[in-house]
């Protein structure tokens, strides 16, 4: 009787066993990444990544008018997702933007370093700067402060003060997702 009571009780404790890894398994579905999704071209199979960008207010200024977009753009290799330009976008100072205007990027750690924008002339604001080589910086640095130049019209904005939790981890956690994407940690969803 105790063998037959003893069996029972280990298949019962088996099964329970068996069940609950189940459900766990179940539960640990990959989660999608908040901040990357793709586009699929339902024509061409085409995929793109995007991700959302970050606006910085320049330090005095009115707050709706004056300031900085920043996104990174993001490109597949090898089926490995990796970052690509980082595009800067300028409102509020006047003139146009060539090639050779400068991004200092001030870090918490106390770094810095300077891109330089290899996009040709135009009226629109529209910069590109890469940071290939300085991934590692960006990746393990929060930002501090930044300040654009125009070597146009040697005009210069300024974001210190005015910098938020948000904009001072955004290339961070950018940087971070891709690696867990990468790694299959996370996902990518569509985007909407």
């Amino acid at each position: 009787m105790k063998k037959t009571m003893t069996t029972i009780l280990l298949s019962a404790l088996c099964m329970f066993s068996y069940s609950q890894q189940t459900d766990s398994t179940k539960q640990e579905q990959i989660k999608e990444s908040e901040i990357i999704c793709k586009s699929v071209d339902e024509f061409t199979d085409e995929v793109d990544f995007y991700a959302d960008g970050s606006i910085l207010y320049k330090d005095g200024g009115d707050m709706k008018t004056q300031g900085i977009v920043l996104q990174l753009f993001l490109k597949q290799k090898k089926r490995k997702l990796q970052a690509g330009t980082l595009y800067l976008k300028v409102a509020g100072m006047r003139g146009c933007i060539d090639e050779g205007s400068t991004l200092i990027v001030m870090f918490e750690n106390g770094e810095k370093t300077t891109l330089v924008n290899w996009n040709s002339f135009n009226c629109k604001g529209t910069n590109y700067f890469s940071i290939s080589d300085k991934l590692e910086l960006f990746k393990n640095n929060k930002i501090k402060a930044i300040k654009y130049t125009n070597t146009k019209t040697y005009e210069s904005m300024v974001v210190k003060d005015n910098i938020n939790s948000s904009n001072e981890s955004f290339i961070m956690d950018m940087l971070s997702e891709i690696d867990k994407i990468n790694s299959g940690e996370l996902t990518t969803g569509i985007c909407k």
